[in-house]
């Protein structure tokens, strides 16, 4: 079994990341990564794969 990397527009949580921060780190809107994820803000754990999509 090979691991494969996944390229953006993925992009994995990290140990101590929270919403905030990754709005942030790509200059998103939170609102945006919660819709384009189908998601809610206590969903965003490490380990999870967001979508990040910068229109």
């Amino acid at each position: 079994m090979s691991l494969r990397k996944i390229n953006f527009p993925y992009y994995q949580v990290k140990k101590g990341e929270n919403l905030k921060t990754i709005s942030e780190k790509f200059n998103i809107d939170s609102t945006k990564i919660l819709l384009d994820n189908k998601i809610s803000p206590q969903k965003i754990k490490e380990g999870i794969f967001l979508i990040i999509k910068k229109d």
